[in-house]
């Protein structure tokens, strides 16, 4: 999945459906049971993947189950075996790419204790991961035009801006804490980014020769005005342009 509160659910890159649960359910099973269910989790995801292409390429009323068991080459019987109809299918194909945006960005921020390095990787992997965010974007476009809203849905889309407000606010005072930032509001600035990292990817939906990678070293370059950093030798990103709309 990208940021800027509640009703602004456009990216989101996947939610932690019950995974402790599950992980804990597991470790008190035998192994054969383990590798079954490790193979019915991979034929779900397979199964989001497609349908989660499908309703990027068309609208969520238009795509049925039987065109994405069509995709995936297999009977709409599997399907139902793993979702109840293509409500909880599509629900849970939201929650899971949150999740899984989630967990790429808790690894960002466990790896890195320069807040300057943090910031920069951050910037780097919403290009290099573009393309399943520009996805996103476009479903959940739809999704927020929809009547039918999920919680959820809604949660998940919550956790994920909850979570990259803290990463990216906590990194901005640590800089301040060790002279490397100059005082700024952290959570305003955090929010700046967020939104600002929104609209790059809904610009890249709209704007067929928009440039993904020019507009985040354009943005990198006003956080570091923003925090009153000087970079002695700024890496800025690659203007690749593979990565444009």
């Amino acid at each position: 999945m990208r940021g800027s509160g509640e009703g602004e659910a456009i990216i989101a890159a996947s939610a932690r459906v019950h995974r402790m649960s599950a992980v804990t359910s597991l470790e008190s099973k035998p192994e054969g049971a383990r590798g079954r269910r490790k193979e019915r989790s991979q034929r779900a995801e397979e199964l989001m993947a497609v349908a989660l292409e499908l309703f990027s390429q068309r609208d969520y009323a238009s795509v049925t189950i039987k065109d994405i068991a069509s995709a995936r080459g297999v009977n709409t019987a599997l399907i139902y075996y793993y979702f109840e109809n293509k409500e909880d299918l599509f629900r849970s194909a939201i929650e899971y790419a949150v999740s899984q945006a989630l967990e790429n960005y808790r690894r960002l921020g466990e790896k890195h204790d320069d807040p300057v390095d943090l910031m920069r990787d951050w910037l780097r992997n919403n290009v290099e991961l573009s393309e399943p965010i520009r996805q996103l974007v476009k479903i959940m476009i739809d999704w927020a035009s929809s009547p039918a809203r999920a919680v959820s849905i809604d949660a998940a889309v919550r956790q994920f801006y909850a979570e990259e407000a803290r990463i990216l606010s906590s990194s901005i005072r640590r800089g301040i804490a060790l002279d490397m930032f100059q005082e700024v509001d952290a959570e305003a600035t955090a929010a700046f980014v967020s939104v600002h990292l929104d609209g790059i990817m809904v610009a890249s939906v709209i704007r067929a020769d928009f440039d993904i990678s020019a507009a985040m070293a354009e943005l990198e370059d006003q956080l570091w005005q923003m925090l009153g950093y000087q970079p002695d030798n700024p890496e800025r990103m690659p203007q690749d342009a593979s990565a444009a709309g």
